[in-house]
């Protein structure tokens, strides 16, 4: 038995109250003057951060708990709804990011606006098999949150501070620990169901869970937990601020302009060639010209969604999109907990999730090569030669290019399936003074992306234009193309596993002047496997690895991929000292070495001489470089008085390149999300004025000083809490995160590239054969290490309770305020800010993010107002000729300007909820968006998906909306 004062439990509290910015949470610390036993028993517990099982108020880190009571309030239906809207989180992945943004139905969450590869997230302490993510949503490896069944979770520890000296490379930004419900007797049904004021986003959800057995008495325990939820997608036409799409007015600075970023692929197609006067000697230069046949015809564009600009036709794609996917989730949890003896237990658990996203968004845009002798010859004599001789010009190369678009078989969808499977057994228990436990952890994830809608098989549609039963040009036979559509194809299905032995020990050392001394062993060893396969007809042949293997590829899709299949093997060990040097002081030494082997990759691939191309090595084999390093964490807490807590931390991070930034082969990645004049002026790739050109993505498998190298990161946190009047407690941290030598993923921004096509010529391919068979340019994005990031900030925590009249009043105030972010692409390059601006990445990192939450409760009865707000920023950048144009006196669209950005204005929402307590059941009603607030107008189109108007990775697009929940204990 250990005596516990009354400030020490206040401590204790406060410590899982949560030292950084949070929810809002309403579990506030102990009042310091609270009634307390003597003599109460106190049991050791592992918090996130430590290996060492201590006394709950012993711990120095910042670690956030959110309860089962914490997710309740805040009204989440998923993890991903949880997690991502913490003050803390920026830079996560969100759902509208799988709507044509990179996302593939994965969800993440990322600590301190440091990209979510750097933010573990576990799942009972155990790692998971990550997923993939796209170049535009940081590179590298993820866990999906969306397969992390929020029904299964006991509650969720976050901690704010790097902790790579005890979990590893992933750990520098902190760390998101889900933890499971156990060892329970009773059971819990519930279910809820929401709506939006306006049309769409409806969602649903039920679950159940039931326990049997009690360890303590019956030596045995199983759990079983499942659960159902679904959500109604939200299309861009169902909201007022995004149906205009990519079309729109806006004022700013007193003046009115045009956004105009509608593209030049539409049906009726639009044609583009080259042209020269006739007769003109071999030595004069062509020109560019633009036409729309069916415009010229009939004065229109031949549908809504397109209209007229000059003598084309330019469509409105961010009129088609979706702002919020549909999605459905089924989980289940199955755990088993057996007591041998007094001091041996076995556990085992399984956690299985299936989680879909379908995503809508833009019909396919295909490009199509024409000329005069073998390529859809009848159209170049039925629309490019007239106009040729009415003109009395020439086509000096007797080519042109239709800017065609699917319109009239619908938008694009991707159904996204998420399989996860998580199983894991172990061992805790006690011997010989020392308490042990060992586990072996079988993690595995799968996603498969099936053509939902939209998509076409080129070999068909290209047979039906050749035949000339469909003409793209006016749109004619247009409904032959049903039977083209590849419906149900599973693109791709991508393979992630995890397996890892763990062993871990800790026993006590010796006494010291504030307590006794402990000591923790461990060590790891890890087995990471991905796969990534391709349906046949996107496949790249053998002989090019940008040219598919066969022609009928699904149009607007992915074609020319190489298939993945790369595995590495890594271990670690670690250690952790808590030293309590005096009744008002401990300090905790940790220290973990890394090492990791080199990647095996079964395809392997070399560049060609004359840079043609790449080819395929028949082979299989190692590539990049081995690492290992050593990293370390000191910590330390002072209460030199019993109302005030002090702590401090340094430590050093280190992190691998991830196996896909090594191994893989370089692959056709679509088009460049903006539009650009020509990099090369003059060259054969050129396309006409602004334009699209082609994304290549690939890895950096060289050895050497020529390959990737390991990252380090320093990490220090400065911090403390003090609560000087009764119910009030305020909590402050300052945490810095530098990282050296950081891998970026997405290689050099398209931005940058195209701003400096000189400087970075050596990521240019020029010309490219894009698989759709017309010339263009390709530009390379390939891991490199970009140089240094800084990361700065401060969590908040304040708190406060009392007693009323009129109930019992609590109020939570946290929130973090970023004080420093910036990163460099290169090596000694020029460093850049997302701070409070839309940065070379196409991010926003926020100055303030912060929630503040009331609640009052008065018998059974509690109600709760929380207010979410996010600080304003300074909106991306339009150069001329891109995508603002002026308004002429009429109103219609004038010339291109160039415009400096918006200031996009602070976002605030506020939610309510109420909460009635019958005694077995309990009644939850809420309003989210209780003001009805519109997300502020934003003019981006480079980042998350192709939502337009707003943007969906910071609000929520759903407004005023209303859910009811209904709990039953059994």
């Amino acid at each position: 038995m250990i005596q516990e004062r009354v400030l020490s439990r206040s401590l204790r509290l406060m410590f899982s109250g949560g030292a950084i910015a949070g929810l809002g949470l309403l579990a506030l610390p102990a009042i310091a003057q609270d009634t307390v036993t003597d003599k109460q028993p106190m049991q050791r517990v592992e918090i996130t951060g430590s290996a060492i099982k201590r006394i709950a108020k012993e711990g120095a880190l910042p670690v956030q708990v959110l309860t089962s009571a914490d997710i309740k309030q805040s009204g989440a239906t998923s993890a991903t709804d949880l997690i991502q809207m913490l003050p803390a989180m920026q830079g996560f992945v969100p759902a509208s990011s799988s709507v044509n943004g990179g996302g593939a139905g994965v969800t993440t969450a990322a600590l301190h606006s440091l990209p979510s590869k750097y933010t573990l997230v576990l799942l009972d302490g155990q790692r998971l098999a990550p997923s993939l993510l796209g170049t535009g949503q940081g590179g590298g490896y993820a866990v999906n949150i969306e397969s992390i069944p929020l029904e299964a979770v006991e509650r969720v520890e976050i901690l704010g501070d790097g902790a790579s000296a005890l979990y590893g490379s992933d750990a520098i930004a902190g760390v998101v620990n889900f933890i499971l419900k156990k060892n329970l007797t009773k059971g819990e049904a519930y279910a809820t169901y929401g709506q939006p004021r306006k049309s769409g986003g409806r969602w649903s959800s039920a679950g159940l869970t039931k326990g049997w057995g009690d360890l303590d008495t019956d030596k045995f325990n199983v759990l079983f937990s499942y659960s159902h939820d679904e959500q109604q997608r939200l299309t861009a036409l169902q909201r007022p601020f995004s149906a205009p799409g990519a079309f729109f007015k806006f004022g700013s600075g007193g003046k009115q302009y045009w956004f105009d970023q509608r593209t030049g692929n539409t049906e009726p197609a639009n044609i583009t060639f080259n042209v020269r006067p006739r007769g003109s000697a071999s030595t004069v230069e062509t020109s560019g010209v633009a036409i729309n046949p069916y415009l010229a015809a009939n004065g229109n564009c031949g549908g809504p969604l397109a209209g007229p600009l000059g003598t084309q036709c330019r469509f409105n794609y961010g009129a088609t999109v979706e702002d919020v996917p549909g999605s459905r989730r089924d989980s289940g949890l199955l755990k088993g907990s057996w007591q041998l003896n007094q001091d041996t237990q076995l556990w085992g658990e399984l956690v299985l999730s299936s989680y879909s996203m379908t995503a809508q968004y833009a019909p396919s845009a295909q490009p199509m090569g024409v000329n005069s002798t073998d390529r859809f010859p009848q159209l170049y004599q039925r629309y490019i030669q007239p106009y040729l001789d009415a003109n009395n010009l020439e086509n000096p190369t007797g080519d042109g290019t239709l800017g065609y678009r699917s319109v009239l078989i619908g938008g694009r969808a991707d159904e996204y399936i998420t399989d996860a499977r998580h199983f894991a057994v172990g061992v805790d228990g006690n011997a010989w003074g020392w308490n042990y436990n060992a586990s072996l952890i079988l993690s595995q994830n799968k996603i498969k992306d099936n053509a939902a809608g939209g998509y076409a098989d080129f070999d068909k549609l290209n047979a039906l234009v050749a035949s000339g039963v469909y003409d793209p040009v006016l749109g004619t036979g247009a409904d032959q193309l049903r039977g083209a559509l590849v419906n149900g194809t599973t693109f791709s299905t991508n393979t992630s596993k995890l397996n890892t032995l763990h062993a871990g020990a800790q026993h006590d050392l010796f006494s010291l002047p504030g307590g006794t001394a402990i000591i923790s062993l461990g060590g790891d060893y890890s087995k990471t496997h991905y796969q990534i396969a391709y349906h046949p007809t996107i496949l790249a042949n053998s002989g090019y690895a940008s040219q598919p293997a066969s022609a009928n590829y699904p149009v607007g899709g992915n074609y020319g991929q190489v298939p993945f299949d790369a595995r590495r093997d890594n271990w670690g060990i670690y250690s952790e000292v808590l030293l309590p040097l005096a009744k008002t002081f401990e300090a905790t030494v940790s220290g973990r070495y890394d090492s990791y082997d080199k990647t095996h990759s079964d395809y392997i691939f070399a560049k060609l001489a004359d840079a043609s191309g790449l080819r395929p090595q028949l082979a299989s084999g190692e590539v990049g470089n081995s690492f290992s390093a050593g990293t370390y964490k000191v910590s330390a807490r002072w209460t030199p008085v019993e109302s005030l807590l002090l702590r401090a931390a340094y430590g050093t991070g280190f992190k691998t390149p991830n196996i896909s930034d090594i191994a893989g082969a370089p692959t056709f990645y679509g088009s460049t999300a903006g539009s650009y004049a020509c990099p090369f002026p003059g060259s054969p790739g050129c396309q006409v004025g602004q334009a699209q050109y082609d994304l290549l993505t690939g890895p950096n498998g060289a050895s050497g000083s020529e390959g990737l190298q390991p990252e380090k990161s320093k990490q220090w946190t400065l911090g403390g809490r003090i609560e000087a009047l009764r119910g009030l407690s305020l909590g402050l941290d300052l945490w810095n995160v530098q990282i050296r030598n950081q891998v970026l993923s997405a290689g050099v921004p398209e931005q940058v590239g195209f701003a400096y096509p000189q400087q970075y010529q050596r990521l240019f391919v020029n010309p490219y054969p894009d698989p759709a068979g017309y010339t263009t340019i390709g530009y390379l994005q390939a891991p490199i290490n970009g140089g240094v990031a800084n990361y700065r900030g401060v969590d908040w925590d304040f708190s406060f309770r009392n007693k009323s009249p009129v109930g019992d009043w609590k109020a939570a105030w946290t929130g973090t305020y970023m004080i420093k972010q910036n990163y460099t692409t290169q090596a000694g390059g020029e460093l850049n800010s997302n701070l409070g601006r839309f940065g070379p990445d196409n991010g926003v990192v926020f100055r303030v993010q912060s929630n503040l939450a009331l609640s009052l409760t008065n018998g059974k009865l509690t109600n709760t107002l929380t207010a979410h707000y996010k600080s304003g920023y300074h909106d991306q950048a339009y150069p001329l000729d891109t995508a603002i144009f002026a308004v002429n006196p009429d109103g219609s669209v004038g010339d291109s300007v160039a415009f400096g950005g918006l200031w996009t204005p602070s976002y605030t929402t506020v939610d309510w909820q109420g909460k009635y307590d019958f005694g077995r059941f309990t009644l939850t009603g809420g309003i989210k968006n209780l003001f009805d607030r519109n997300p502020p107008l934003t003019l981006q189109n480079a980042g998350g998906g192709n939502q337009l108007g707003y943007d969906g990775r910071y609000t929520d697009p759903a407004g005023r909306s209303f859910y009811l929940t209904g709990n039953y204990k059994f």
